[in-house]
């Protein structure tokens, strides 16, 4: 397997040159499966911190907990975990393992970490869930504080006015985070739309530009034909009487026709002038995919190359720059999200994969769309598949077929 400029040791991502070299993914996406990697340590921190109070290699001022308290306050914290993809999940379990440990253990000091659990998935709620499962989520967490603190000798029943407070503020910090990340998103779809309306109203100019030209080139065509048709229609009606005039005639049909092919030159010339800046700008091939991951998108993304790299038709070679181009818009752009794309070759056909959290809106089904109708035309295709929020979208394009 090629990794196409693999510098992660120097700390740069894979697929990008020594001169457009960017930073890895912060290690705030990093990620265990669906787990997040830093709400892992988290929970494996606090789960540390209680098993060493209760094995007594750690003391406090309360007292004495037993280990099988110890790991009976494990299950208040280890929701923490997996706040972030399944938060209502994570304090459904919060608050049911609070009321089974004080059921059986009674009285006993847990807000060292119980406390800094609950208002992690408190927080996590409010940045993930809709309305109404996050007032659910809210409602499960204060149980659960509201338990732990009346059992608890440290806060006790007045210390609540002062837990649950911090508990609303937490699950208020996370839903101001939702708020802002939606607002982004929103402002990124917008974005792409104007880009896209901009490209649009572009092109109609420039087709009512070339309308404008055509009908002056037809027009200018048919009334210099027309002056060279009577002239010549007056040359040959005087050439037995007037070899001299039939001259003149001959000279100014000359110059009418110099003049017509010289503003014919002209106008097809502006005409031709996309064309021209085209050939200046020639059309991207799967080389240039280090700048499209660079620029199309704010995701972090990572390029690896596997097999052996073929020489390409050059229309097939267009056609899995378009491919990858497309498949990019089915992932979700923003800076937090992860973005894999892979290219293999094997001896009969080249697989495009595009792998990351799915985007949102009707956007989707329109590059799938647009992706796979490129890939038809070259006799190949294109399938998807979805995991939650992740999708894995693979391209096949055969490199020996009619099509290329």
């Amino acid at each position: 397997m090629i990794i196409v400029a693999s510098r992660l040791r120097a700390g740069v991502r894979v697929g990008e040159s020594a001169g457009q070299r960017r930073p890895l993914p912060r290690p705030a996406s990093w990620s265990i499966g669906k787990l997040g990697v830093l709400d892992v340590a988290a929970a494996l921190g606090l789960s540390a911190v209680e098993m060493a109070v209760g094995v007594g290699a750690l003391h406090h001022t309360g007292p004495p907990i037993s280990l099988a308290a110890a790991v009976g306050t494990l299950f208040m914290v280890c929701p923490v975990a997996w706040r972030r993809p399944w938060p209502l999940g994570a304090t459904a379990v919060i608050a049911v393992a609070t009321a089974a440990n004080v059921i059986i253990f009674g009285t006993m000091v847990r807000c060292g970490v119980a406390l800094p659990a609950a208002f992690l998935v408190a927080f996590a709620v409010g940045a993930r869930c809709e309305r109404g499962k996050a007032a659910a989520g809210l409602v499960l967490c204060a149980i659960g504080v509201v338990i732990e603190g009346g059992f608890d000798p440290r806060i006790g029943w007045p210390g609540l006015t002062t837990v649950l407070p911090v508990l609303v503020a937490f699950f208020a910090a996370g839903t101001l985070v939702r708020a802002r990340s939606r607002t982004a998103a929103e402002l990124r779809r917008q974005s792409a739309e104007l880009r896209r309306q901009r490209e649009r109203t572009a092109r109609l100019a420039v087709a009512a530009d070339r309308e404008q030209l055509t009908a002056d080139l037809e027009q200018t065509l048919h009334a210099q034909l027309s002056d060279i048709a009577t002239a010549a229609a007056t040359g040959l009606d005087r050439l037995p009487a007037d070899e001299d005039a039939a001259r003149q005639v001959m000279a100014s049909i000359e110059r009418d026709g110099r003049s017509a092919l010289g503003q014919m030159r002209e106008l097809v010339g502006s005409l031709a002038a996309p064309g021209e800046s085209a050939l200046k700008n020639p059309q991207p091939t799967l080389a240039a995919l280090p700048a499209l991951l660079a620029t199309a998108t704010t995701a972090a993304t990572r390029l690896t190359i596997e097999g052996s790299q073929a020489v390409l038709p050059s229309g097939l070679d267009l056609a899995g720059y378009r491919i990858v181009e497309h498949l990019l818009a089915t992932v979700e752009d923003s800076p937090e999200a992860a973005v894999d794309v892979r290219l293999v070759f094997t001896a009969q056909t080249l697989e495009l994969h595009v792998s990351g959290p799915r985007s949102s809106g009707t956007e989707f089904r329109a590059a799938l769309a647009a992706a796979a109708e490129r890939a038809r035309l070259h006799g190949g295709s294109v399938r998807h598949r979805l995991d939650g929020r992740s999708c894995l979208a693979t391209a096949r394009l055969p490199l020996i077929s009619g099509h290329a």
